[in-house]
């Protein structure tokens, strides 16, 4: 109780655990003392104990909370010293004190235990809640992120198109094309095709179109991008019956997803002394799992933890290129996890997968 008009007095402020320990132990010890002097074990109120045990439960970390309860139970276990000397004749009374005491010791316990659990309870919700809350910021700061894609993308695709009638036609024009010529028509042709997959995409997420990927033709995709995405990065390809295996249901995001979280790793690869990558894939326990391997020394193990799961500046391409390719996977029912092993910054990706016989065609 004198917690609890402290915090009235001081309009609820918070205060640390060692005031709170201090203001407890103290109440413990003056009604301990009020009921030795006010009949010790045969007083009928020591249930008021009660309610400092709650408090320390509530409000204290385990072990400051368990040593109150141990002092509130050794005071009152206390309570019967000035019984131990009366004659036989007050053995019944002896007895019931003893109950008492004993009833009090056994409460206590329940409440503890009891109080520890709904504690447990509400801190797993709130940490629930907070999960949500910061799953609903990142898609709301993904939706910013799109929405301006898709502006840009618009604007972007009448200029492009124009400069590319406009290269046709020089090219048309000149006797003998020039090779740097050739390169830009190619380049704007690629800029060009990727507009068309954006459109392709864009029309999938908007009737929420998914369809049948086969392993397989997933992994030789992935390949064949990067060949082109990071061609001047060392990248061990391992794999394990992916052909004979099975498909996954997904959109024609996945596939830029994917490759963006191993672009990543290449791009944090080319800053360390050995920029080779190594990637990994097999299907165990229908799930397809990718695990991408990289030296990497310029992540926190915080920064690590964070990865993903919303942004982060970084100039290694960590940031929203993680938070966005996570957020894809797991769109598909999968996960993305970073870790360590040893100097190396592991990926791990795992997407639901089923046999072939089980897919419909």
């Amino acid at each position: 109780m004198l917690l609890i008009i402290a915090m009235a007095l001081t309009r609820h402020r918070h205060f640390p655990h060692s005031i709170i320990f201090v203001f407890l132990l103290a109440e413990i010890l003056i009604l301990n003392s009020i009921i030795a002097f006010n009949g010790a074990a045969s007083n009928p109120f020591n249930a008021v104990l009660l309610v400092p045990v709650v408090l320390s439960f509530m409000w204290l970390p385990h072990v400051p909370a368990l040593l109150l309860w141990l002092v509130s139970v050794g005071g009152q276990l206390a309570q019967l010293i000035p019984f131990s000397t009366v004659n036989h004749a007050h053995n019944g009374m002896n007895a019931h004190f003893e109950s008492m005491i004993i009833s009090f010791v056994i409460t206590s316990a329940i409440i503890a235990v009891v109080t520890l659990y709904f504690k447990y309870q509400i801190s797993k919700k709130e940490a629930d809640i907070q999960q949500l809350r910061e799953r609903q910021l990142r898609n709301e700061q993904l939706l910013a992120i799109g929405t301006a894609a898709a502006q840009l993308t618009h604007e972007v695709a009448t200029p492009v198109q124009s400069a590319q009638l406009l290269l046709e036609e020089g090219i048309e024009q000149l006797s003998t094309t020039p090779d740097w010529l050739l390169s830009l028509q190619k380049q704007f042709q690629r800029i060009h095709q990727k507009l068309s997959e954006w459109r392709l995409i864009a029309e999938d997420i908007r009737m929420q179109k998914s369809d049948h990927f086969q392993i397989g033709s997933l992994w030789s995709e992935v390949k064949y991008l990067m060949s082109i995405a990071r061609p001047e990065t060392e990248i061990q390809w391992q794999n394990n019956n992916l052909d004979d295996y099975g498909k996954l249901i997904a959109d024609r995001t996945l596939l830029p997803a994917l490759t963006s979280i191993i672009v990543n790793a290449c791009d944090a690869a080319l800053d360390t002394s050995d920029p080779k990558v190594t990637v990994y894939a097999e299907v165990f326990n229908s799930q397809w799992r990718i695990k991408i391997v990289n030296k990497s020394n310029s992540l926190s193990e915080q920064t690590i933890k964070e990865l993903g799961q919303r942004f982060l500046p970084s100039t290694a391409g960590h940031g929203i290129g993680a938070t966005v390719s996570n957020a894809t996977i797991e769109k598909f029912n999968g996960k993305v996890i970073w870790f360590r092993e040893s100097d190396n910054l592991v990926t791990l990706v795992t997407l639901p997968c089923s046999p072939l016989d089980e897919c419909p065609e």
